[in-house]
């Protein structure tokens, strides 16, 4: 595996891009046809792991990804990622990575499958995610039984508490001690799930509480989950998230119990995917709290459809889920359940601390989300080597139990996230890769094509309450870049700033 030492942001503004209308450009209206780059930019080329390396990074799953995705019609890059965050999930609490001392981190791991309708997203979704109807099938089938048991049990407790009411109510008239009161049946458990779709903060809570291990969250269209997920809950629900993605303690107060759920350890794997559009539009107005940096990203062209020739292998992820939900947690010295800490290997910390320098020099490229992306590269690449060396040990019935993250483990998926996502992110972050007035532009371009606005003015903008649009030194340089583009002309007959629009947009999305 070769190493990438030179990067170039393929995003980067440049003013020839953006074409400043001529006479000769004018259409018999007046108007130039908009560039519509502006809003639509283009998108670099997608990057493509060679067979060798792919297999350097996978292992013994390589040809099980391959193959899987050959039947699925869909691009390995999609197989390979929603394997890696389902089986952080399914580890979840049990493992923690340890750097070095003052360092660690979970295996949690957040995957988005970036692109058109039709490109294989969801079969490769389904590729990983049906063997998890077999676990949480048996997770089921273990809760009946728990229910019942715990019912008759209750159900004896409600007797024995008749019964003790009506002897202590004898006692005390008789002058004499109440008898001790019988114990009840304790809380009804809880059916323990390893996926989940659509739930509220609370409940994933509660089940996180419950199950302990941690959860996966799967969601056909992340953008739209993202985008609306503080609709109902006055701002409460992206700490939350945040929060799910460290693994930290976390409080959760109830308004129907004054006892608040208290998760010591609050680990949500997330996986889905969206369309590029939607991607778009969520990266332009959303702003820069983390939240869609901490997903690792793919973003490949969509393979050619063709008849599979292999047959599907269900049963090799299938036994290794089901080998990566026995991993049990450790216990503190007071008996309570945590994670157990997989330390990293003097040359494997070596390896992590260069790599950290790498990425400085990364991060200094690049620009908006996409430097908060690469800001976190170096704790992704933590988890993404215990991710690997697991499902290494879960493929191999006769492999040696994990105790330990050598320098290969950590180089594998240094490869993976530093040389090969990062360049899928920067591909699907390609509007957030540009100077503060391009992004400010194109959050300009999408208001007037989203409105059908045929003016723009000051104080248009304003009331609109565009992140990074409220003052006229940032408003100033955004309009700049849509008169150069064709978008918009100023009205010189008017005193206060005022802008008629392109008629050429309208219809346009």
């Amino acid at each position: 595996m070769t190493t990438i030492t030179n990067f170039a942001d393929l995003n980067r503004y440049d003013q020839h891009h953006l074409r400043s209308v001529s006479r000769d450009d004018l259409a018999a209206d007046g108007w130039a046809e908009p560039d519509m780059t502006i809003v639509n930019p283009e998108r670099s080329p997608a990057p493509v792991m060679s067979d060798e390396d792919f297999t350097a990074v996978f292992g013994q799953w390589a040809d099980w990804i391959r193959s899987a995705a050959a039947v699925k019609n869909a691009p390995t890059d999609y197989v390979a990622l929603a394997l890696l965050s389902t089986a952080s999930a399914i580890i979840g609490n049990t493992r923690w990575a340890v750097p070095w001392d003052g360092w660690k981190e979970p295996p949690i791991l957040w995957g988005m499958l970036v692109g058109d309708p039709s490109s294989g997203k969801s079969p490769a979704l389904d590729a990983v995610l049906d063997p998890l109807k077999d676990i949480d099938a048996a997770l089921s089938r273990q809760y009946e039984q728990d229910r019942a048991e715990w019912s008759a049990n209750d159900e004896l407790a409600g007797i024995a508490l008749a019964q003790w009411k009506s002897e202590a109510k004898a006692a005390l008239a008789e002058g004499e001690d109440a008898p001790p009161k019988p114990s009840d049946a304790g809380p009804a458990p809880i059916r323990k799930r390893v996926r989940i779709s659509d739930v509220t903060t609370e409940k994933v809570a509660e089940l996180v509480q419950a199950t302990w291990r941690g959860l996966l969250l799967s969601r056909d269209e992340l953008s739209g989950w993202i985008a609306s997920m503080d609709r109902y809950s006055g701002g409460g629900d992206r700490p939350f998230w945040l929060e799910a993605f460290g693994g930290r303690s976390y409080t959760v107060d109830r308004k129907n119990s004054p006892d608040p759920i208290i998760v010591d350890h609050l680990s949500v794997a997330v996986l889905g995917g969206t369309q590029p559009d939607k991607l778009d539009s969520l990266l332009v107005r959303s702003d820069d709290d983390g939240m869609v940096a901490r997903f690792l990203t793919v973003f490949p062209d969509p393979v050619p459809l063709k008849r599979p020739t292999v047959p599907f292998d269900t049963e090799t992820p299938l036994t290794a889920l089901r080998r990566l939900h026995s991993l049990q947690g450790a216990a503190d010295e007071h008996g309570n359940l945590r994670p157990f800490f997989v330390h990293f290997s003097d040359e494997a910390a070596h390896a992590l601390d260069e790599f950290r320098a790498q990425c400085r020099a990364w991060e200094a490229a690049v620009t908006g989300l996409m430097k908060g992306h690469v800001g976190k590269l170096p704790g992704l690449a933590v988890r993404v080597s215990l991710v690997l060396a697991l499902l290494d040990w879960a493929i191999d019935p006769n492999a040696e139990d994990v105790t330990s993250i050598s320098a290969s483990h950590l180089g594998r998926a240094c490869h993976y996230v530093g040389e090969h996502l990062r360049l899928h992110a920067l591909r699907a972050y390609g509007k957030t890769s540009s100077p503060p007035e391009l992004k400010a532009a194109r959050k300009l371009g999408d208001l007037i094509l989203r409105e059908r606005l045929t003016e723009l003015n000051t104080r248009i903008i304003q009331r609109r309450e565009l992140s990074g649009l409220q003052s006229a030194k940032e408003i100033g340089p955004a309009v700049q870049v849509l008169i150069d583009a064709g978008w918009l002309r100023p009205r010189q007959e008017r005193a206060r700033k005022s802008y008629d629009v392109n008629p050429h947009l309208e219809g346009m999305k």
